[in-house]
Formats: C-alpha cells, sequence, structure tokens
C-alpha cells in the first residue's frame, strides 16, 4: 500500500473519530439538556410538594383551632370564671364529641358542686337558726328565782351531757308572799327534742301549782295533757311546794330519785309517791314534811348519782350527803356549785347523762358532824 492510500485512511479514520465525538457531544448536549430539565421540573414538583403541605398544615391548624382549641379555650375561660366565684357560668358543651362529652362531665360536675355548696349554705343556716333556738330555749329551761324571805335561799344548776340543752329542767316560782313552788322534770335521753318536751312539762307543772292545785294532783293534771308522749318517752318529775312562814313541805314524788333532807342529826330521803309519768295511767299522792331552821333539801336527778369512773365506781347518794349536808356555805348557790364541780371532777370528760341538783335551804346553816342517812 502506497504512502497515499495510508494517509487517506488515516485521514478518514479521523474525519470518522470526528463526526463520532461530534455525535457524542451532540448527545451529551441533548442529555444534559434533558437533565437540567429533569431537575426543573424536580424543583416544580418539590415546590409545590412543599406548598401543598403548607396549606395542609395551615389548613389542619384552623380546623384543629377552630374545632379544639377554641373549643378548649371557652371550656376553660368558662372554669376560670366558676372557680373565681361565677358559679352559675355554665360550661360549654359544643365541638367534637370528645369535647362535648368532656363540657358535659364538667358541667355534671359543676351543677353538682353548687347543688353542695347550697345544701352546705342551708346547713349553716340550719345550723345558725339552731343554735339561735337553742340558746332561747337554754334561757327559758333557767328559771329567775326570784328574792326570798331573808332566812331562805333556793338554787338550781344544769350540766348537760349533751350541747347545751339538757332533757333536765327545774322551775323555782314563788307563787304568793309564803310559798315557793319547786319543780324538777327529767325526761328520758339528752338534747334539743328531750329539752322541748321538759320544758312543756314543766310549764304545765307551774301551771297546775299557780291554780292552787296540790302536787300530786298537779302531775295526775299534767299527765292527762301530755297524752302525745308515745311508747318510749318517760319522765321522772319533783313537785313541791313550801310554806316559807311554817318550813312545811307538800310534795310529790313521779319515780324520781329519792331528794335528801339534810336535818339537825339525820339525813332522810324522800321516797316516791307515785310511778313514774308515761303512756299509762298512774296515780300521785302529795306527801308532807317539813323543813326546820338549818335544814337543806337537795333535789337531784340520776345523772348526779349515777356519773361512774372508769373502774365502774359510782359517785352515789353518799357523796352528794356529804358534799350538801356538811357544806358551811349558808347560801344555796355556792353549794350546788360546788356540788356539781364535785361531780364533774369525780369522772373528768364528758357526763353521760345530764346532771342537775337543785336546794332549798332554811337558814342559818349549822355545821354538821358526818351524818347518817335514813332510807
Amino acid at each position: 500500500m502506497t504512502l497515499r492510500r495510508r494517509l487517506l485512511l488515516v485521514f478518514a479514520a479521523y474525519a470518522l473519530v470526528a463526526v463520532v465525538a461530534g455525535a457524542l457531544l451532540a448527545r451529551i448536549g441533548i442529555v444534559r439538556d434533558g437533565i437540567d430539565d429533569l431537575r426543573t421540573e424536580l424543583s416544580l414538583v418539590v415546590g409545590g410538594m412543599l406548598l401543598a403541605t403548607l396549606g395542609v398544615t395551615l389548613a389542619a391548624a384552623a380546623v384543629v383551632r377552630r374545632s379544639v382549641t377554641r373549643p378548649l379555650d371557652r371550656i376553660g375561660t368558662a372554669v376560670r370564671d366558676v372557680r373565681t366565684g361565677a358559679r352559675h357560668t355554665s360550661i360549654p358543651t359544643t365541638g367534637p364529641l370528645e369535647l362535648a362529652r368532656l363540657g358535659a362531665d364538667i358541667e355534671r360536675l359543676r351543677r353538682q358542686l353548687n347543688t353542695e355548696v347550697l345544701d352546705a349554705v342551708k346547713a349553716r343556716e340550719a345550723v345558725e337558726q339552731s343554735a339561735s333556738v337553742l340558746l332561747s330555749l337554754r334561757s327559758q329551761l333557767e328559771p329567775d328565782v326570784e328574792a326570798l324571805p331573808e332566812e331562805w335561799t333556793a338554787a338550781g344548776q344544769v350540766e348537760p351531757a349533751e350541747g347545751v340543752v339538757a332533757g333536765d329542767c327545774y322551775d323555782l316560782v314563788r307563787m304568793s308572799a309564803s310559798q315557793l313552788g319547786l319543780v324538777l322534770v327529767d325526761i328520758s335521753g339528752h338534747g334539743a327534742v328531750p329539752g322541748v318536751l321538759a320544758l312543756r312539762c314543766r310549764e304545765l307543772l307551774r301551771a297546775a301549782l299557780r291554780n292552787g292545785l296540790d302536787p300530786g294532783a298537779s302531775l295526775l293534771w299534767a299527765h292527762d295533757q301530755l297524752d302525745d308522749l308515745g311508747d318510749e318517752t318517760f319522765l321522772s318529775a319533783f313537785v313541791a311546794v313550801a310554806d316559807l312562814a311554817t318550813g312545811g313541805l307538800r310534795y310529790a314524788n313521779a319515780g324520781h330519785p329519792p331528794p335528801i333532807l339534810c336535818a339537825a342529826d339525820i339525813v332522810v330521803e324522800l321516797p316516791p309517791s307515785g310511778p313514774i309519768v308515761g303512756p299509762f295511767d298512774g296515780e300521785w299522792k302529795t306527801a308532807y314534811t317539813r323543813l326546820a331552821a338549818g335544814d337543806t333539801l337537795a333535789v337531784y336527778t340520776d345523772g348526779v348519782v349515777e356519773v361512774r369512773r372508769d373502774d365502774g365506781e359510782e359517785f352515789g347518794v353518799e357523796r352528794l350527803v356529804d358534799v350538801v349536808c356538811r357544806a358551811s356555805d349558808d347560801e344555796a348557790d355556792g353549794i350546788v356549785k360546788r356540788a356539781l364541780d364535785e361531780i364533774i371532777g369525780f369522772a373528768p370528760g364528758r357526763l353521760r347523762d345530764d346532771a342537775t341538783v337543785v336546794l332549798l335551804c332554811r337558814g342559818p346553816r349549822v355545821t354538821r358532824p358526818i351524818v347518817k342517812l335514813q332510807r
């Protein structure tokens, strides 16, 4: 092969390579343009997706705010209003089902709390009213003893076992210049209800004595008036009329603990003259005794002598006799206070039953040795 032929072949090869390279470059350009187009399209797609996501997020936030956040805000605002005192503010029950149920539950709780608050207010008002009634009742149960002749003193004191009102009550009523009525009533139970019944019974006995009935007849008349006692209500009573000129004492004892009469050298118990007063018929006789100068009559309820220590020992009648009959006081008031102090100090703590002591003293007091109790 000649040189010319070889050169032509080389030239042809170079020409072919140039053509192929041009074709490759053109193809590369086309691919590059396609990649740029794809990049642009991808950017547009990503941008669109971001915009769509942002839109969906904003729309979801708006929906959440409208259907969740705002109802929660309304519920929270209403709850805060209720907490600050606006108890009648209703809790919203709108919005999604769950929030509506939450609001309804809170609303029911609010209404229940309002009902309980109203009940508490009514209870407080009832307590205030009851306290006023009880204090008034207590003042009514405490008699105002009129002045007695110089040689006579009388006093009484009630220690309630519960609250401020006892089922015991007494009365010392000046019936005339020379006559003093004494009434002591003990209703079964203690507290306000027995206290009201005790006051009613006392007023009946006072009215009977003022109308001139003997103590026994007074008890019978009062029993007839108390026809609504019920099957489980009982009362004991001691009714007496003292002649302040002679010292004579007419009395009737309806199942009451025997009063003690402290005489010069002996202590006498005045036994019952009839049964306890209850839902059954009875007859009460009038008995007679006399208080000489220096004598003391002590009338008491069973809550006095039945006070017990933890070991079971009772205060007993003998201790009461010792306190009353050997007292150096000249005034009944001082002896009564000392007797109640001894009773309360005997068994410290709350009394189990109402305790009442009433004394009628005819002076001058005398200092007695240890006296014997005659039953």
